[in-house]
């Protein structure tokens, strides 16, 4: 049996992917959750509280913290293709809550500093891997922080052109991208 909490979060990621945050309303994340506006507030306590819980059940912090700690093999291309797979399968889990983002990106800053917390979380994640490359004098000497920014970027752009323009000209390139992007990031930091 599903948990009353999950139902509620269900509910919501679903109104809001398709009318947006603001116009959401706990009545209507209630009835979708067949609840009462009273057992939302009870777990969540305002609507806020609502999108905050679903942003961590649906953070990708986790898994990569896990990979950071125990998938890497401190080889440049390997690592980087690894990271990359693992943020695209992540990122299109998420596609809700990127959509639910970009719907709301001029109305509403303060959600999109909730969701920037797992952007600037696992930039320094590649951050720390970048310097223990560099350390094991397997990475070129670089601004590192520029290199995870270039980086991640570089996925973003990927992942949310395809998200946002599902026939667009990327549509389908995935694997030669991925491959292309490492390769290229790979070779340019390789010592």
């Amino acid at each position: 049996m599903e948990r009353t909490s999950d139902k509620i979060l269900k509910a919501a990621l679903l109104l809001m992917e398709e009318k947006g945050y603001q116009k959401t309303s706990v009545k209507e994340i209630a009835q979708q959750a067949e609840v009462s506006e009273m057992t939302v507030f009870r777990h969540f306590k305002t609507k806020m509280g609502v999108f905050e819980a679903v942003m961590k059940k649906c953070s990708y912090i986790p898994r990569f913290e896990e990979l950071f700690a125990n998938q890497i093999v401190w080889d440049l291309e390997k690592d980087l293709t690894l990271i990359a797979k693992s943020y695209f399968k992540l990122m299109v889990k998420n596609k809700s809550i990127f959509l639910i983002a970009i719907q709301e990106r001029s109305n509403f800053p303060e959600l999109n500093q909730v969701i920037a917390k797992d952007t600037m979380q696992l930039k320094s994640l590649i951050v720390a891997y970048f310097i223990s490359m560099q350390e094991k004098n397997k990475m070129k000497k670089v601004d590192i922080e520029a290199q995870a920014i270039v980086f991640l970027t570089t996925l973003y752009g990927y992942f949310s052109s395809t998200a946002l323009w599902k026939d667009h000209f990327l549509h389908g390139a995935e694997v030669s991208f991925l491959s292309n992007t490492v390769n290229l990031f790979s070779e340019a930091l390789k010592k």
